[in-house]
């Protein structure tokens, strides 16, 4: 796991826009698995197993809870049932509110179907754009628990975009 810190406007956000090609990078190159993908659409890079959480959520607010979530099979080949399952257990008010339009839940309930939708893919790389933002506490300790789970029980590497230190402390391991 990498944390990005910052103030606002330092450019955070752009930076992993640019990782996931919605913002088209000025220079250099975005290499993934020996791979070129400066300029693969955002599309071809989740299917290179780049997930995606974007800073406000970007849900489909006219979509059930459960047509946001299938939506990240996607980016997938093999649609592996077992993994919204696991969607479930990690937010399980997902799936209580599984025929709720996404625009019914509250930011906290849209961050966590955000993330639930990225972990879809079951992604190798998944970026985070400050999951905490604007969100109540309790829903907070709750993302920073799955975060966790996926960090030490999966192979997903992630990048956290964050202007709380406190939030990506709790994500980091400190070796003394």
């Amino acid at each position: 796991m990498v944390c990005i810190l910052g103030r606002n406007g330092v450019g955070k956000s752009t930076l992993i826009q640019a990782i996931m090609g919605v913002l088209k990078a000025q220079n250099g190159q975005i290499l993934y698995r020996e791979s070129n993908i400066t300029r693969a659409a955002p599309f071809a890079r989740a299917r290179k197993g780049i997930g995606y959480v974007p800073q406000g959520r970007e849900i489909f607010s006219n979509l059930t809870v459960y047509e946001n979530l299938i939506l990240g099979f996607e980016s997938k080949r093999d649609r592996k049932t077992e993994i919204l399952k696991q969607i479930y257990t990690y937010f399980p008010v997902l799936q209580e509110m599984k025929h709720r339009k996404g625009g019914d839940l509250s930011d906290g309930q849209q961050e966590q179907l955000a993330i639930g939708r990225a972990l879809i893919a079951e992604p190798s790389l998944l970026l985070l754009d400050e999951p905490a933002k604007g969100i109540q506490p309790n829903i907070v300790k709750d993302i920073q628990d799955v975060i966790l789970n996926i960090k030490e029980t999966t192979n997903t590497s992630m990048i956290l975009v964050e202007q709380s230190m406190s939030f990506a402390k709790k994500q980091l391991i400190i070796f003394t």
